[in-house]
């Protein structure tokens, strides 16, 4: 398997502004609040978050009805089919921001729970902010479809394995995945973009 053509994206904590429509909808606070709570939460993801994520730019076949073939899987949804309508390649990427993240919330969830429940909101609502700022260095001047991530719709959650085994994020990003499919790091992404213009 060719990691050759794998792309790489990293950034700091503070080079990805977290959006803050999505941190008020994780805190269940209104836009724009802060206070010292979630200050002192910030900065110790300031000091643990390490955002990388890991592309590919690969052809997508959607000959066949309700099936998208991109070489190295099939998956076989009609949900993600409309979604890649007249797509001929697409980006698969999987993001993280960090098994450090992991262990801080695992440290807050014994020794304060406000203070974990406010980092793992900001953690989340930073893992989305990194995927839109990892998608637009990804587009560049291409029109893209809204990504769309095994999980979702009709989409199995078990096609996380052949997409992470094709990025190599068991060695890139440091993404395991457990019996059920679900990622550690647990604030990691995968997610699948069909490119409109090409």
């Amino acid at each position: 398997m060719n990691s050759g053509d794998i792309r790489i994206i990293e950034a700091t904590y503070d080079e990805v502004a977290v959006n803050p429509c999505e941190l008020a909808l994780r805190l269940h606070t209104e836009r724009g609040y802060v206070d010292e709570h979630i200050l002192r939460c910030m900065d110790m993801l300031r000091r643990t978050a390490h955002y990388k994520c890991v592309y590919i730019r690969t052809d997508v076949d959607l000959s066949r009805n309700g099936q998208c073939d991109f070489g190295f899987m099939n998956i076989h949804s009609k949900h993600l089919y409309t979604n890649l309508n007249q797509c001929r390649q697409a980006f698969v990427m999987a993001l993280t921001i960090g098994r450090d993240v992991d262990r801080l919330l695992q440290r807050l969830n014994i020794t304060s729970q406000a203070d974990h429940f406010i980092a793992d909101g900001i953690a989340s609502a930073a893992i989305e902010s990194f995927c839109d700022y990892a998608s637009d260095i990804m587009k560049a001047d291409l029109n893209c479809a809204p990504r769309f991530s095994p999980g979702y719709g009709d989409v199995s959650i078990e096609y996380q394995k052949p997409l992470l085994e094709r990025l190599h994020a068991a060695r890139l990003l440091g993404i395991t995945l457990n019996q059920a499919y679900f990622m550690t790091p647990s604030k990691s992404i995968t997610a699948i973009m069909g490119i409109q213009n090409e």
